[in-house]
């Protein structure tokens, strides 16, 4: 009797543990076929091949796509946005980023385990994954990067900002570099 009761009761409490503790539910990334769409229409709306620019402001830049968006701003509250990028800016540029490294691939997957190793998601201007960029696995429109890798694209796409001169390139360089200098101190 004991072994009847004690089976399922065993197997409900392993079943939660995993769900509750193994299971990492934070860092899960919005849908990027959906931002590159609003982008997309937003960029068409204004005739134009440059991505929105308010000010050289990561997130006053991401509002400029609000309405795109259904008019909500919560799918942008952990993410990064390079201002100042064209579409026919070099494909491996960064256009965005997920504001901390995480063990998500893309939204749609299911949660990862906590033994899964955490990375960079990256959003590049050409919005592909072409296979020799995919070493940790397929994203949705975005890469999955070592903190190393994703340091040296975000510092070649201020440097290209910088010397094309973008629009407010002093504002999206003071931005971003804040982030690489937190992200440095982080891995001393």
């Amino acid at each position: 009797m004991l072994v009847v009761v004690a089976t399922p009761v065993a197997l409900i409490a392993a079943a939660l543990c995993w769900y509750f503790f193994l299971l990492d539910w934070e860092g899960r990334p919005y849908c990027h076929k959906q931002i590159y769409l609003a982008f997309g229409i937003w960029m068409q709306d204004q005739q134009t091949n440059a991505f929105p620019n308010a000010g050289g402001s990561s997130q006053h830049s991401l509002e400029m796509i609000r309405e795109e968006m259904g008019g909500s701003m919560r799918w942008a509250e952990h993410y990064r946005y390079v201002a100042g990028l064209r579409e026919d800016d070099p494909g491996d540029l960064i256009l965005m980023y997920y504001d901390r490294p995480t063990r998500w691939t893309w939204h749609g997957a299911p949660p990862p385990s906590v033994f899964k190793e955490k990375a960079w998601i990256v959003v590049p201007v050409d919005f592909t994954t072409p296979a020799w960029r995919r070493p940790a696995g397929p994203g949705e429109m975005s890469e999955r990067v070592s903190s190393q890798e994703f340091r040296r694209r975000l510092r070649a796409t201020l440097e290209f900002v910088r010397t094309n001169a973008r629009p407010h390139w002093e504002a999206v360089l003071a931005e971003h570099t804040r982030v690489l200098d937190a992200h440095e101190q982080d891995q001393e």
